[in-house]
């Protein structure tokens, strides 16, 4: 089962990637990739995103996502920024969790900020329990506040992060 899980964190990040040149070309790809989540609902939900998405051109896809995510204060995708904005306290919450991607082995670059959802994911798909679990656990309210913006706001990402909760939630998480 967490298997399965780890495939729908995988996916969910590159759904809520920039969809650059060869993104929606990998969208059929990814349909039949999400066949192998054992969840019906986790399937059902990526399965909707991904089915919208192929209904889009890549400038429709490209203006969704920079207007929701790059210009939505609310909806932008670096989780630390909803409880503290730009607060110092931001950096160290972000240098902590650097730090544990370092310790469970996970390497991340420079590229991003250690709390850019994507990236999150990408950890949730790789790492073992007893690494993900707490970071799921810290952040899973985040994920539900971006989440509920997302609804508000008539997204079109709304399927993925309904994915990314009940996955959380499948995997048995809790919040802190």
């Amino acid at each position: 089962m967490k298997q399965s899980l780890q495939t729908a964190f995988s996916c969910s990040s590159f759904l809520l990637s920039y969809p650059e040149l060869g993104w929606r070309e990998a969208l059929t790809e990814l349909l039949e990739e999400i066949e192998a989540i054992e969840q019906d609902d986790v399937k059902a939900s990526l399965a909707t995103f991904i089915k919208q998405a192929l209904n889009k051109t890549n400038d429709q896809l490209i203006d969704s996502y920079v207007y929701t995510f790059d210009f939505g204060k609310k909806t932008n995708m670096y989780l630390t920024y909803m409880n503290t904005g730009e607060q110092r306290e931001r950096g160290i919450e972000l240098l902590e969790l650097k730090q544990h991607y370092k310790k469970s082995g996970f390497e991340v670059t420079d590229k991003e900020l250690p709390d850019y959802l994507p990236l999150l994911l990408e950890f949730f798909a790789n790492a073992n329990e007893q690494d993900s679990e707490p970071i799921m656990s810290k952040y899973k309210e985040n994920i539900q506040a971006l989440h509920v913006q997302l609804k508000e706001a008539g997204s079109m990402y709304k399927p993925i992060l309904a994915a990314v909760l009940l996955a959380i939630d499948t995997w048995g998480v809790q919040t802190n």
